[in-house]
């Protein structure tokens, strides 16, 4: 008598193929890997309201654009409070410092990795020993200074730009809130596109911080890619509007770009290649916003 087997999907078979624990499922589960996006992602302690652990970190990925919402946010309000005590330049400078230390500079520290790494490497073995590196090189020194300071003369100019509206919120800071919402969702989500379609490829048992894309590694299947693709479509034409046309095609196409060169100098990406494009997809963001169109 033939005997019932349980139906395993696509994801179970890739979780066994790759030892990762098996994905868990429902509404709490989702609760739960958004926690984990939040925690992986941030500073905020998120684990004191809802509960979480490294298992759920696979299915973490889907909710990057739902973390960068909450960065753009925070950046908009801190740009709008400060707005009222000094110009705009301090207060586009307090903003974007903010960001910074909310997330921990993640992703800023992933650019110089890759800045020094890329920069400074010949081989796939070089650039991938370099990043490891924890020291800070000229090409890292150099590579941040350049795209902070372009982040900051960019959302300069869209402050320039912005519509005068007086009272409680500015024109000034819708301008800054919808360019920072957009360019952080859109910038979680290039890693998440990227770990898709790229072998993730730091070898098993580097530290922590540098095997910090491992657990995506194999969990990004197609539906969540497109589930993470519709969750940041939605938040970036609610706060672009009319300008997520322009804004969505500069990220796909830095996106596929910096993929194209990850395959081509290292064979895949690595946690700091991730961190890497989203920096690149966030400053594409504001230099399109603020281009003269």
């Amino acid at each position: 008598m033939p005997t019932n087997t349980p139906h395993r999907s696509t994801l179970d078979r890739v979780s066994d193929a790759l030892g990762l624990p098996p994905p868990r499922r429902g509404v709490r589960a989702q609760l739960r890997a958004c926690a984990a996006a939040i925690t992986f992602l941030t500073r905020i302690p998120i684990g004191a309201v809802v509960a979480h652990d490294v298992n759920d970190l696979p299915g973490a990925a889907t909710y990057f654009p739902v973390v960068g919402l909450i960065v753009g946010v925070a950046g908009a309000i801190v740009f709008g409070l400060a707005a009222r005590m000094w110009p705009p330049t301090i207060a586009v400078m307090l903003s974007v410092t903010f960001t910074v230390w909310i997330t921990g500079a993640l992703h800023e520290d992933a650019l110089a990795d890759a800045f020094d790494g890329f920069g400074g490497g010949w081989d796939r073995a070089q650039v991938l020993s370099i990043m490891k590196d924890s020291r800070v090189g000229s090409y890292a020194l150099v590579g941040v200074l350049l795209v902070i300071a372009l982040k900051l003369a960019a959302l300069r100019a869209i402050v320039d730009a912005a519509p005068v509206r007086r009272g409680l919120v500015t024109g000034s800071a819708i301008a800054v809130g919808r360019a920072m919402i957009s360019a952080h969702v859109l910038g979680r989500w290039s890693s998440v596109a990227l770990i898709a379609d790229h072998a993730y490829v730091r070898a098993a048992g580097a530290n922590e911080r540098e095997g910090a894309g491992r657990p995506f590694a194999g969990a990004v299947t197609r539906i969540r890619l497109a589930a993470t693709t519709a969750l940041a479509l939605l938040i970036t034409v609610l706060a672009l509007g009319r300008a997520t046309l322009a804004v969505v095609v500069v990220t796909g196409v830095v996106v596929w770009l910096a993929g194209r060169y990850f395959e081509r100098r290292i064979g895949g990406i690595t946690g700091d290649a991730l961190g890497a494009a989203n920096q690149l997809v966030e400053l594409a963001v504001y230099l399109t916003l603020a281009a003269r169109w």
